[in-house]
């Protein structure tokens, strides 16, 4: 067995423990053994840790000695450059150790493209890795053309096993949470200003339409829900388990016009088509094929915001057909096989086993 360590800076959030667990099985059966260490797990994590974990990475020192330990053969960096035992674990394990680097991200930060500090050390990294994997093809750009032989893709996405929910059941699922408009739009995760939920609920008051809701589902940890109020405007606060996809799967439509993220992996999961803003890049943007599976308006348009989801909500063979895409782009393109296969032949790469990086997408 290979023995590979993930490296993820700072805690795992609770969406990552079930895609380490896919990986950690998937990686198995494929020769390798992974541990994945890090500054411990979130709070309230609700799924049993399936993979090798150990939960004291918290300095280079402590990483140190795990590695020492451990006796990796690889190791995949996923760590943000805040963490300042970044550069020292490189000298730790490919210096000393003779580890083999992968290394995984989006090539460089996607809020902050043209900090010149900042890439320089995002340059430094892919020259230091003998394997580069990005969370989508696209970013490719954002990696300089000398280190472009050594990359690989792995979409980024989630480890989801919901089975959809019932037609008899959506509903109940909308009267539990006290939803009576016959058409809703969902928008679910962490309400942040950058993801512009202001333009969201500007665009659901020009509609003007009473048979139509605002779901506004997740901790509003900006404060950006406070200005946000009115007749069918449901903000029902964090929701999680099965229970957010069964809302999710009896709502009509995604919207966020801001920061698209692993929100559109649920979304299409559920069969939502998504409708956002352009302007904003993003590895998740990918999945979104405008005019497919849903749209994407001008930055600051909420007249277009609000004209694409009328046209979403009234048009019921539109919105069947856009529903079917979604479900099947993320089945095709953002499978969590997908992104284990990817991590797969990035370590076969760096460990020198004959392998093409993934081909132009």
């Amino acid at each position: 067995m290979t023995r590979v360590l993930l490296l993820h800076g700072g805690q795992l959030p609770h969406y990552r423990v079930p895609v380490y667990n896919h990986l950690g099985r998937y990686l198995n059966g494929r020769g390798f053994d992974l541990t994945v260490a890090s500054d411990g797990i979130q709070p309230g994590n609700p799924t049993a840790v399936e993979f090798a974990h150990r939960p004291e990475a918290r300095s280079a020192a402590s990483i140190a000695r795990i590695l020492r330990i451990g006796r990796f053969d690889a190791v995949i960096m996923f760590v943000n450059m805040r963490h300042r035992y970044l550069f020292p674990v490189y000298g730790v394990a490919k210096g000393l150790l003779g580890c083999r680097m992968v290394w995984w991200g989006q090539g460089r930060d996607l809020a902050h493209p043209r900090a010149i500090l900042k890439n320089l050390a995002y340059s430094a990294e892919h020259l230091l890795c003998d394997a580069i994997v990005l969370y989508a093809d696209h970013l490719r750009k954002y990696v300089a053309r000398r280190f472009q032989h050594k990359i690989f893709v792995a979409n980024n996405t989630l480890a989801l096993s919901y089975p959809g929910l019932h037609e008899g059941r959506r509903a109940d699922v909308l009267r539990s949470f006290g939803i009576a408009t016959t058409r809703n739009i969902i928008c679910m995760g962490r309400l942040q200003k950058r993801k512009r939920i202001d333009r969201l609920f500007a665009a659901f008051q020009l509609m003007n339409r009473a048979d139509v809701g605002l779901v506004l589902v997740g901790p509003d940890t900006d404060g950006v829900l406070e200005a946000v109020s009115g007749p069918n405007v449901f903000k029902l606060g964090p929701i999680y388990g099965d229970e957010r996809f069964d809302l999710l799967s009896a709502a009509d439509v995604y919207c966020l016009p801001g920061a698209v993220g692993l929100s559109i992996v649920d979304a299409f999961h559920c069969g939502l088509p998504f409708v956002t803003e352009d302007g904003d890049e993003s590895a998740e943007i990918a999945y979104l094929k405008h005019g497919e599976n849903g749209f994407i308006v001008p930055q600051g348009n909420v007249e277009a915001l609000a004209a694409s989801l009328t046209t979403l909500l009234d048009d019921t063979a539109l919105r069947a057909r856009f529903s079917e895409a979604a479900r099947r782009e993320i089945a095709e393109n953002g499978s969590i096989d997908g992104l284990c296969e990817g991590f797969v032949r990035a370590i076969r790469y760096a460990m020198g086993a004959p392998a093409r990086p993934h081909a132009r997408g």
